[in-house]
């Protein structure tokens, strides 16, 4: 099930900076505070603002009619929840390099044996 919100999450990446002259996509991971944190960073255009609050409700989508079902970060924040964990979204700051659309994953870590 992660394995599926990790596919889902970087095939957004891809989708948004499809049309970008340098297409970039950053992972980044570390931990803190008892949880694995995961950063997706694309330098596509962005989320609109207005689709921030509702980016991951069920079959909200701004891809273009037959490319997208509007369900892929409904389910995938569906299953960070079962897991513990928390998913989230947010505009990264505007910069020729950076910009874009940046996804927070994180996961609590498995108890030291």
């Amino acid at each position: 099930q992660l394995q599926q919100v990790m596919m889902n999450l970087l095939q957004n990446g891809f989708d948004a900076v499809g049309q970008h002259a340098a297409p970039r996509i950053w992972v980044s991971i570390d931990q803190a505070d008892g949880m694995a944190r995961v950063v997706l960073r694309d330098n596509g255009p962005g989320i609109p603002p207005e689709h921030l609050l509702r980016i991951f409700d069920p079959f909200f989508t701004t891809k273009p009619v037959g490319k997208g079902t509007g369900l892929g970060l409904s389910i995938s924040y569906g299953i960070v929840e079962q897991h513990g964990g928390r998913l989230s979204a947010r505009n990264a700051e505007s910069d020729a390099e950076r910009g874009g659309a940046e996804f927070v994953l994180e996961l609590p870590l498995a108890p030291q044996a």
